[in-house]
């Protein structure tokens, strides 16, 4: 997989980007970004995530244990 000079993954855009770009299966991006992008979309979905088609980074777990519950508190130390 191409890496950055970070050490992460280059996907072609950056996180929360919000253009035609970030859509998971782009043909705006490379060949070697896409391929990372399918290489992540593919192990979180054998993890039982469902990808956002138009955010590479975005996950749904599939079988929500909570579906009906937010989770909306202040978190303290």
């Amino acid at each position: 997989p191409a890496q950055r000079p970070d050490e992460g993954l280059d996907m072609g855009t950056a996180y929360d980007c919000f253009s035609e770009r970030s859509h998971t299966m782009s043909e705006a991006v490379s060949p070697a970004q896409r391929a990372n992008r399918l290489l992540l979309k593919t192990l979180m979905e054998r993890h039982g995530f469902r990808n956002y088609h138009k955010e590479w980074w975005h996950f749904t777990l599939r079988e929500e244990p909570y579906p009906d519950r937010y989770f909306d508190f202040p978190v303290t130390e």
